[in-house]
């Protein structure tokens, strides 16, 4: 994980910061908030690690595809009022969309391998 952001903090130029945010999360499973001098990846307490990390990858997924200048679909407004100040927002939902298959394929990858390293926390979600 620490070399996949270290990676990307490189090519996008500012900071990236995993935070575990407790509170009400709803149906979201992470979320991606871009400001212009960091990007936050908030998630909320598992008790899956190997769910969470895939959570965490989704959006780093996201943060490395919209590095590509992509054209990405738009967030509705309403969703980057409530994140003050912030210029770009993603988040974590499964739907049938080019962009959210890619980062969900790039996810499992990263899972994969996080798996291989750490045998001894099975997740049957991702096996």
């Amino acid at each position: 994980m620490t070399e996949v952001v270290e990676r990307l903090v490189m090519i996008c130029e500012k900071p990236i910061n995993l935070v575990e945010h407790e509170g009400s999360w709803g149906s979201l499973t992470a979320l991606k908030v871009e400001f212009e001098d960091r990007i936050n990846v908030l998630f909320p307490p598992q008790n899956s690690l190997q769910y969470k990390l895939h959570c965490i990858y989704h959006e780093l997924g996201h943060i490395y595809l919209e590095s590509l200048d992509l054209a990405l679909p738009e967030i509705s407004q309403a969703i980057l009022r409530e994140t003050a100040d912030a210029i770009n927002v993603s988040c974590r939902h499964i739907a049938d969309d080019p962009v959210e298959r890619w980062v969900e394929a790039f996810a499992f990858g990263m899972s994969k391998r996080t798996r291989q390293r750490s045998p001894s926390d099975p997740d049957p979600f991702l096996c």
